[in-house]
């Protein structure tokens, strides 16, 4: 029954007694404003009845949906089973499980490294200038943000880079590399960037020299190798032409626990061999350590095509690297103009094209930053170029899976 009814109600019952009594008291034998108690209480009573009824259809109510639930839960339970079930035997379970292995052995390689170097007061004191710092030198030139350069320390630095690990936020960037004359994108190249805490970029020229002093270039470049795949994995199934290419230095290489898990983890990804490419310096193919040269064949035979860059001598063996698995090489557009341009040019551009075309290799002409720097290489008729004029490096989102 409604509150309003009920008050109103009981307000018109008491009235009604109590005006009888006064205006008419002679009407009955009892006390008229007794009567209309006893009958304000019995609406009462039945009002409290009614509600103590609808209450108990609720709560029936509420005990049906709940056991609904309970039942949807016991379904959702048998389905999460079974679908557990599917994936232990499924046939990517395997390719699962490498990769949670490798992360984790990243993270353990990662946290004991920062370890040994966070205590040290100036990490890049003793940096010396070596064949390894002059290739990560040629990469922080190809990696040139437009952003300033931070006023951080190297400790500070050390710091970010720890903490970009530990949070998974180095982050993925990606620059296109074009078909030319079209400037149609068919490639894309890799690259890391951290950030600080306020979400700015911190330069290459600046985290590099220090991760690779401190001892953590390898860890940072391993944790990029991972990205990577996981970006192929998922962009390829809409776009199965693009090929990504991704760098791996040599303290990679050399990082024998490391690189142990991550041939067998490419292993179990053979599928992608048509969509990555693994770019190696000029300095580290020349290098004769055993481990060196076993990495890149590994690689190879799994199936990946290879790709040179950073290339300071043009003398090129093309037939034994094709031997090898390379596929693609990258020229700097300088070097290129200084030495097939001119009256008198060192390369001749046509039969490097056709020594090229022989061992079915590709040329990527990188670092062209204007329109006047396009124009002059066009007339060596290139078939591919990178550089900022086709677009800089830009912020690639990435599951964990």
């Amino acid at each position: 029954m409604n509150k309003t009814i009920v008050i109103a109600l009981s307000i018109i019952l008491l009235g009604i007694g109590i005006g009888i009594d006064f205006f008419a008291p002679e009407w009955m034998p009892l006390p008229a404003w007794l009567l209309s108690i006893t009958a304000v209480i019995t609406v009462l009573i039945i009002n409290l009845n009614l509600r103590h009824n609808q209450i108990r259809e609720e709560f029936s109510e509420l005990r049906d949906h709940l056991k609904a639930l309970d039942r949807e839960l016991v379904e959702t339970r048998v389905e999460l089973d079974t679908a557990q079930d599917k994936l232990n035997n499924n046939l990517e379970n395997p390719k699962i499980a490498s990769e949670l292995r490798m992360l984790r052995s990243l993270m353990k390689q990662f946290a004991n490294k920062i370890n040994d170097n966070l205590g040290t007061k100036d990490p890049v004191s003793q940096l010396a200038i070596t064949e390894q710092n002059e290739i990560n030198q040629t990469q922080e030139d190809q990696l040139i943000t437009r952003e300033p350069i931070l006023d951080y320390s190297d400790n500070e630095i050390l710091k970010f880079l720890e903490k970009a690990v530990r949070e998974d936020h180095i982050e993925l960037y990606l620059q296109p590399i074009v078909r030319l004359p079209q400037r149609s994108q068919v490639f894309f190249e890799c690259f890391s960037r951290i950030m600080d805490d306020k979400n700015n970029v911190i330069r290459p020229e600046q985290y590099l020299p220090v991760a690779n002093s401190a001892g953590l270039a390898a860890a940072v470049d391993n944790l990029l190798l991972f990205k990577c795949v996981q970006l192929v994995r998922r962009t390829r199934r809409d776009n199965p032409e693009i090929i990504f290419f991704c760098n791996i230095s040599k303290s990679t290489l050399i990082d024998i626990d490391f690189f142990t898990d991550f041939i067998d983890f490419m292993a179990d990804n053979r599928n992608l061999t048509s969509s990555l490419a693994f770019e190696f310096s000029q300095e580290t193919i020349l290098d004769k350590n055993y481990d060196i040269q076993n990495g890149l064949e590994r690689l190879s035979k799994l199936g990946f095509r290879l790709s040179l860059d950073q290339i300071h001598q043009l003398n090129l063996d093309l037939p034994k690297l094709a031997s090898k698995g390379f596929k693609f090489i990258k020229i700097d557009a300088h070097l290129l103009h200084e030495m097939a341009r001119g009256d008198t040019p060192n390369l001749n551009m046509r039969a490097l094209k056709g020594a090229l075309d022989r061992v079915a290799m590709d040329l990527i002409i990188e670092k062209i930053e204007n329109e006047e720097m396009l124009k002059d290489l066009l007339d060596l008729q290139i078939d591919f170029g990178q550089g900022y004029l086709f677009g800089a490096p830009k912020a690639a989102t990435v599951s964990n899976r």
